[in-house]
């Protein structure tokens, strides 16, 4: 998993430093991470592999979401900011069984909850926007709405620190609102999610010589199992057999390509193709 570093993410690095916000910084760092691995998992499972991960102030970039379908938009887009509020429910938790980790637990807590409320909010580029877009009908008119309301949100945010000057200064809302307003006006699609189905094995160089072989699979192995069998320079046909080895279908790589891109990558291959079903209806007919 490649990390990037986003300048935006080095100039909040600096002021956090030199206003004395070092170890609440590093606490939202660790918490970043965990929120885009979070994501990328989740990416994982439905079938998609990120290019890199880029730290910026408020998490990671996201950008309009064409690529995805709307279920794995959403999915992959609530697997962040939910991660975040099971990582602060269960220091909360802690705190009533070991009270004496408070002091040293309560920033990364913080950052966490914070994390996952700012990112549920509908505005880009945070993860709630990415639901919005997934949901709205016109794309391009939720894109632009979602924007002005990502700028609108981070000038809120700059008003709110502005205003606090005058009783609680809250420097973090500061930050968060000037990068949430840059993140709306230049954000990018560098952490876009590609699925895995795009990956060179699938694309042969007949130019080179491309080996003709066949594997045998059980029809409960999950489609991921399949994937790292596909080789650049071969054409695998898969015999698709049940618990006692007896053929039930074949799968060409073509075929596989187009359940990986329907099914989820946790899908046995048996039920993608509709065998199980098929084996289990045939089951009660007897």
């Amino acid at each position: 998993m490649k990390v990037r570093i986003h300048p935006a993410f080095i100039a909040a690095a600096l002021l956090m430093i030199f206003t004395g916000n070092a170890v609440i910084f590093c606490a939202y760092t660790v918490a970043i991470l965990a929120h885009e691995a979070a994501h990328s998992r989740m990416a994982a499972l439905r079938g998609y592999r990120m290019g890199a991960i880029t730290l910026m102030p408020y998490g990671g970039v996201i950008n309009g979401g064409e690529r995805y379908s709307r279920a794995d938009n959403i999915l992959i887009a609530l697997a962040g900011p939910l991660f975040n509020a099971a990582v602060a429910l269960l220091i909360v938790a802690l705190w009533w069984l070991y009270p004496s980790i408070y002091a040293y637990t309560l920033d990364f807590c913080t950052a966490n909850a914070a994390l996952c409320i700012v990112n549920l909010l509908p505005f880009y580029p945070l993860d709630g926007s990415r639901v919005v877009y997934s949901l709205a009908k016109n794309k391009l008119r939720a894109l632009k709405a979602l924007r002005i309301a990502g700028a609108a949100g981070g000038g809120a945010l700059v008003i709110y620190n502005i205003v606090s000057l005058f009783y609680a200064y809250n420097f973090t809302a500061g930050v968060m609102g000037a990068f949430l307003i840059y993140g709306a006006i230049f954000g990018t699609g560098e952490e876009s999610y590609v699925h895995v189905t795009q990956y060179s094995p699938l694309n042969k160089d007949y130019k080179e010589g491309v080996e003709v072989r066949t594997v045998m699979v059980r029809e409960d192995a999950p489609l991921l199992k399949l994937l790292p069998m596909v080789k650049r320079d071969a054409d695998t046909t898969f015999l698709v057999v049940d618990e006692k080895g007896r053929k039930r279908a074949s799968l060409t790589e073509s075929s596989l390509q187009e359940l990986c891109e329907r099914e989820a990558l946790v899908t046995p291959v048996g039920e993608a193709m509709g065998l199980i079903e098929a084996k289990n209806e045939s089951k009660k007919g007897k």
